[in-house]
């Protein structure tokens, strides 16, 4: 007998089963039986293509919560493993990354981006919680909604508000949020550099994974001073 047809969602623990890796087949998702950030991510973009109003409203706000922080383990295991692979600029100085250019191709991202050449600690982070499902991500790097390349201009979305994005204090900073650093307060741009938060700030020192890191184009785990940080968000 036919089992019976079951909805699909969003829930903890993720639902698996054929079902769920017959509808990514049919989303172009990697079919691993998983309803996960990234599977619903494809099924809210295929039911606002369709011309659904209403895509993510079964989401109370406390479900809302647990799918930014799984966007954000996500985006920052994304960036770990990037940084294990020892991902880099090729060749060195372009500001090029032919891992991350394949990526952003697969993903949708907007053209005027996807090719790189550009300082891009920014573009990394976004790219990776793009890959989760993030809707903020989205926003900058398919719909051009804010700059996502620039993190002046993410700091300023951040204490607007907007975009999805917020200020968050020093005692809230939860992994996978985004850090961005200033390395002098006294002159040019409110930030200078964009990463993803590895673990809470402890004993004045703040652990992160960053992209365009250091002299050679990086991908790469950083450990700094608490009194470099501008701001979490």
């Amino acid at each position: 007998m036919d089992p019976q047809p079951r909805t699909l969602r969003l829930a903890t623990p993720h639902l698996h089963g054929p079902d769920v890796a017959e509808v990514q087949r049919m989303l172009g998702v990697e079919p691993d039986g998983i309803y996960g950030i990234v599977t619903a991510g494809a099924v809210v973009d295929w039911k606002r293509a369709r011309g659904d109003p209403r895509p993510t409203t079964y989401l109370t706000p406390a479900g809302r919560r647990r799918l930014l922080h799984d966007v954000l383990l996500r985006a920052v295991r994304t960036m770990e493993g990037w940084a294990a692979e020892g991902l880099r600029e090729e060749p060195p100085g372009s500001n090029r990354v032919p891992k991350l250019i394949d990526l952003a191709e697969r993903l949708d991202v907007a053209p005027e981006f996807r090719e790189m050449g550009f300082a891009w600690c920014a573009f990394a982070a976004f790219l990776a919680a793009l890959a989760a499902g993030g809707e903020t991500a989205s926003l900058g790097l398919r719909d051009s909604t804010f700059n996502p390349l620039y993190a002046p201009a993410v700091l300023a979305e951040a204490r607007a508000g907007d975009s999805g994005l917020r200020m968050v204090g020093l005692g809230d900073a939860f992994r996978g949020d985004l850090v961005l650093f200033d390395w002098n307060f006294e002159r040019g741009d409110p930030t200078d550099h964009l990463a993803r938060l590895v673990r809470a700030p402890a004993n004045g020192r703040v652990r992160t994974v960053d992209g365009n890191s250091g002299g050679d184009g990086l991908m790469a785990l950083r450990e700094r001073p608490i009194g470099s940080v501008r701001a979490f968000v």
